[in-house]
């Protein structure tokens, strides 16, 4: 996501969910009857803290999100959708791999589940807020219901208005008239699927999403079809495809009435799609804009090394979001009033590498997804010049102390999408003086094309490993400190 295109987002605080959502969901323990979680079958007592997964990763800004004990291979969402501020229906399928012995996991949802299977067989199930908590039923008394190593499928049912929810940090619902967004980050899939919330998890993706009659909807990934429903005359059907490993907030609903055009350029299938809320003018000039994407990811694949994904694409909806544009995979939402912004065309391309394949292990990693993109943005827009915006920034928020804080390596929580855009790239610029072109080229494109979870202190380490010199100090002084480093060799800013 883009900060200096954000019209007016400034995460406050860490609110995990509100106390009217609270009061709204409420508790939700299901099976067959209301009641306390049961036991495993042949057993007196509930899961042992070894074959239960914890509610949440522990990451240090949004404990709560995400599970611990699994994790998921692919997700295969089917979904029915009518209109802005109308509840949605769904059944999820989640394929996953067992990282322990497991009788009971968490899963992130705030519809309402109505059954749960494990391996086809019907499970216990609690709900509260956007916390699915789900027991198994054992085979036996002595063995758990999932071994440590095995693939298991969850199959959750639900229904629910998504508009009705205020996820953490800000909105992820947006509605104009009949059209409605669902997109944000840190959160906002959970809002319409079963998910374990967190970077931390990739995985593929398959959504297929049906619709009345003569409506788009619109997911991340690739289109693979798009047509009338088998199972209703009056509805149309439309499936998306995430064929490589992503994370969570990186997926969008968008359902309305769009324009679309597919096609194919260098060799990938596009998909382009622009609300037909805003004027002839206005759509006419988004789809120019849009077509640009094929140049774009050639340029970016100069220092990045090939695109990850299987095709391409961009949505541009009517709804006002809260910032200039999201890296949903191989098809980034932007704001309507960014059209025609090359830098944000660049940036949340650029995220299909940084943040969409390489993901993060924690929230404070974000330097890796942000910075690193930030970077590559420079690289490719107007003459590509990123000492010239170095020195800007650098030289021009020389005496502002408050530029320099807080430490980039533990921004917090309400510091997340702040000065990792502006600040962030000049650690990464500085870098590469320090290791010279040919070194840090060579670094940013073998990090750019790893796949899964890495951490900030994964980055230091990589970096160090590629030269001679001790970066240790270079780094703290960079994202660790919280005043302005000294214009020297050493940190990478020659007098």
């Amino acid at each position: 996501m883009s900060l200096h295109q954000r019209f007016w987002l400034v995460l406050t605080a860490l609110v995990v969910a509100t106390v009217a959502i609270l009061a709204a969901l409420g508790d939700r323990v299901f099976s067959g009857a209301p009641g306390p979680l049961p036991s495993p079958a042949g057993t007196t007592a509930g899961p042992s803290a070894a074959t239960a997964g914890a509610a949440g990763l522990g990451d240090p800004y949004l404990p709560e999100a995400g599970g611990s004990g699994y994790d998921v291979q692919n997700y295969d969402v089917v979904v029915s959708a009518t209109g802005a501020g109308d509840p949605l229906n769904g059944r999820t399928t989640i394929t996953a791999t067992a990282r322990q012995d497991l009788d009971s996991f968490h899963l992130d949802l705030f519809p309402v589940a109505t059954a749960v299977t494990v391996d086809g067989t019907p499970a216990t199930f609690g709900q509260h807020a956007d916390n699915l908590a789900v027991t198994a039923v054992r085979p036996d008394r002595d063995r758990p219901a999932i071994a440590a190593g095995a693939t298991f499928t969850v199959t959750v049912d639900y229904a629910g208005s998504p508009h009705d929810v205020r996820t953490p940090g800000f909105r992820a619902y947006y509605a104009n008239g009949d059209e409605f967004v669902i997109a944000g980050e840190p959160a906002a899939a959970s809002l319409w699927y079963p998910v374990n919330d967190h970077p931390r998890d990739p995985a593929t993706m398959r959504f297929t999403v049906t619709v009345p009659d003569g409506v788009e909807a619109i997911c991340a990934g690739r289109l693979l079809e798009h047509g009338d429903s088998p199972e209703n005359a009056d509805a149309d059907r439309w499936v998306w495809q995430v064929d490589a490993p992503t994370v969570t907030y990186a997926t969008f609903l968008g359902v309305g009435q769009f324009d679309v055009e597919q096609g194919t350029a260098g060799g990938r299938p596009y998909t382009y799609s622009v609300s037909r809320r805003l004027d002839v003018a206005d759509r006419a000039a988004a789809l120019r804009w849009l077509d640009r994407t094929p140049k774009a990811v050639k340029k970016l694949e100069k220092y990045l090394g090939p695109y990850p994904f299987s095709g391409i694409g961009g949505f541009v909806p009517s709804v006002q979001v809260e910032w200039g544009g999201l890296e949903t995979v191989m098809n980034p939402v932007y704001h309507p009033g960014m059209i025609g912004d090359e830098a944000l065309l660049n940036h949340e391309l650029a995220h299909m590498w940084f943040g969409d394949t390489v993901t993060l292990y924690e929230w404070n990693d974000i330097f890796n997804n942000e910075s690193l993109t930030t970077y590559a943005e420079w690289l490719t827009t107007g003459s590509g010049d990123a000492g010239a915006k170095f020195d800007r920034i650098y030289h021009g928020q020389a005496d502002r102390a408050a530029f320099w804080a807080p430490a980039l390596s533990d921004p917090g929580f309400a510091g997340l999408f702040v000065r990792v855009y502006d600040r962030g790239p000049l650690v990464v610029h500085a870098l590469r003086t320090r290791l010279g072109d040919d070194t840090f080229f060579d670094l940013f494109r073998t990090w750019a094309q790893q796949q899964g979870p890495h951490s900030l202190e994964d980055f230091r380490r990589v970096a160090d490993d590629a030269t001679p010199d001790d970066l240790t100090t270079f780094f703290a002084e960079w994202l660790d400190q919280t005043d302005r480093p000294e214009a020297t060799e050493a940190n990478g800013v020659p007098r």
